[in-house]
């Protein structure tokens, strides 16, 4: 069961991604050959009109095939022969529909579930907030002048503290205040936030209701959290503060989800849905910034070379630039199997 959930998550989070590149690319007049889902032979094929939708049997990652993307000789409106600028909107589109679907999905389990927020709804006696003078109602908007929408936000930030100092800016009935709060390493800063209830619980004891716009904001701030996250992750390992062995690729998230999926179905299949919908929509901002990355063979290092030729006036040659995102495709198919292994090390 596991195996059959991390294919259909892995699946949909690939098919938005190239459903970007796709719908931008017949929007900008582009010819598609070929719309895939997953790698190597064909299981399923079907012909409509110019483009051939394909499943394939490998179901990691998939490709939306334009035509004339690395050559100049197709007689079909290819990649290259549209303006730089819409060959950046088609390379961009992928990501962007992979935060949409992040954002989509954190909003949908909000409505669901209720969110918690950054408004203050407890203090604890003697606790480092409460001698800081900070309130029940204060609205934290900030730790470290970085800001906080929700209590992801204020526990990401406080545990990514340098010293026991923390500045926290609130709002209090409108009113901006900072407080320099002094939290040993081991102590908490102190608060309970407020639960946003869902659309579906409306009227329940306690609970403040949240809105269909109020889930739409929390969804879009929570996936600005997953982008934050995993920007931190990548910076974490290129600066090589994290092991291989806190990396995983395709083996090692079905693990995860197998864990997640024992944990869950004991409680309820409803609890199964909202959890593997929430790995669904952290892989979804994990793939978006990802292909970000400025690596040839990437969109990010696609995008690089559309900027290259935007300030240049004039592309690169296409021998080079495919010599570079082929050399680029290598490095990461030989990082991909590396960390296989590692997750197949770490399984036995």
């Amino acid at each position: 069961m596991s195996i059959i959930i991390t294919i259909l998550i892995f699946g949909i989070v690939v098919m938005i991604h190239e459903w970007g590149h796709f719908i931008s690319a017949k929007k900008c007049g582009v010819t598609v050959e070929e719309f895939a889902i997953g790698m190597g032979p064909k299981l399923w094929k079907k012909q409509k009109g110019e483009t051939l939708y394909s499943i394939r049997l490998f179901p990691i990652g998939g490709f939306c095939k334009m035509a004339d993307e690395d050559c100049e000789n197709s007689k079909k409106v290819g990649f290259n022969g549209i303006s730089v600028w819409k060959r950046m909107i088609i390379i961009l589109a992928g990501v962007f529909m992979n935060f949409v679907l992040a954002i989509f999905i954190n909003a949908v389990i909000i409505m669901f579930i209720g969110y918690a927020g950054n408004t203050v709804s407890e203090v604890e006696a003697e606790s480092p907030a409460e001698k800081a003078g900070i309130m029940a109602g204060d609205k934290i908007v900030s730790i470290n002048d970085s800001s906080t929408n929700l209590f992801d936000d204020i526990a990401f930030n406080i545990s990514q503290r340098k010293s026991e100092n923390i500045i926290v800016g609130y709002e209090r009935n409108g009113e901006y205040f900072e407080a320099n709060v002094n939290v040993p390493q081991k102590e908490k800063l102190g608060i309970m936030v407020n639960r946003k209830a869902s659309l579906f619980e409306k009227g329940s004891e306690g609970l403040e209701s949240v809105g269909f716009f109020d889930s739409v904001r929390a969804g879009f701030w929570k996936g600005v959290y997953m982008v934050k996250i995993t920007f931190y992750g990548i910076g974490q390992l290129f600066t090589m503060q994290v092991s291989l062995d806190d990396v995983a690729g395709p083996i090692g998230l079905t693990s995860a989800v197998d864990t997640v999926y024992e944990k869950t179905i004991q409680v309820s299949i409803w609890n199964t849905v909202i959890s593997m919908a929430e790995i669904a929509a952290l892989l979804s901002a994990n793939l978006g910034v990802m292909n970000l990355l400025p690596i040839p063979a990437l969109d990010g290092g696609r995008f690089v070379f559309l900027i290259i030729e935007a300030i240049r006036r004039k592309p690169i040659s296409p021998e080079k630039e495919g010599m570079i995102h082929f050399a680029g495709f290598a490095i990461l198919m030989a990082f991909g199997i590396l960390v296989a292994f590692n997750d197949v090390f770490k399984l036995l």
